[in-house]
């Protein structure tokens, strides 16, 4: 029951931030100038590649100490969270470009363009939604102890710059995305046990570390 309050609420959320183009259109095209949307950016530190390495590096390093220390350490433990977190989002803000249709801006140049079919895919951004997901369970386990935990806030930051400055999304797809997040990796720390291994029947995971 909690799950679904918690998926209705980012539901609702994602809703909200999508209608913003509407209510506010010329805010929007405002924020669209700020972050620079008109001239492609997508070399260097913003490239493409650079993106995929941090998607990559996070995911790895994330599983990778969920798997090593398990449940029995706090590290372990929040990295589970944090793969929960992850795996919510990721279907969650699946479902929500199939669901919005919203075309990227490289392919259209109006914010308030939406449904225009499931090969739509700007809204909400899915890799912003990952960066934060993945980000929160560390920040909200560590923050009082270890305050520098706070920089993990630079992932999705870096994310949602580097997506808009490919033209890939809008500044409401990627605000949708660190929303979806930070919402379920607020919603997976809270949890007693992680979730992904209480749906398998498990609610301990001994660590490789720990293991052999």
């Amino acid at each position: 029951m909690r799950c679904l309050v918690v998926i209705r609420f980012v539901l609702s959320l994602a809703l909200v931030i999508a209608l913003l183009p509407f209510a506010a259109p010329q805010a929007h095209a405002q924020l669209r100038f700020i972050v620079q949307l008109d001239e492609r950016e997508d070399s260097g530190y913003w490239s493409r590649r650079n993106q995929q390495r941090l998607d990559a590096l996070v995911i790895t390093t994330v599983v990778g100490l969920a798997v090593l220390d398990g449940t029995e350490t706090r590290l372990g433990s929040t990295a589970w969270r944090a793969v929960d977190a992850a795996l919510m989002t990721a279907v969650t803000t699946e479902a929500a470009k199939r669901v919005f249709g919203r075309p990227r801006p490289i392919d259209n140049d109006d914010p308030t363009t939406w449904f225009r079919g499931a090969s739509n895919r700007s809204f909400p951004s899915g890799e912003v939604a990952m960066m934060a997901a993945f980000a929160t369970p560390f920040i909200m386990s560590y923050r009082e102890e270890y305050p520098a935990v706070w920089a993990l806030g630079l992932l999705p930051a870096y994310m949602a710059r580097a997506r808009m400055m490919s033209q890939a999304h809008w500044p409401t797809d990627v605000l949708a995305g660190a929303a979806i997040g930070v919402a379920y990796g607020m919603y997976a720390t809270g949890r007693e046990t992680p979730l992904v291994l209480s749906v398998t029947g498990r609610s301990v995971f001994i660590g490789l570390r720990h293991r052999f």
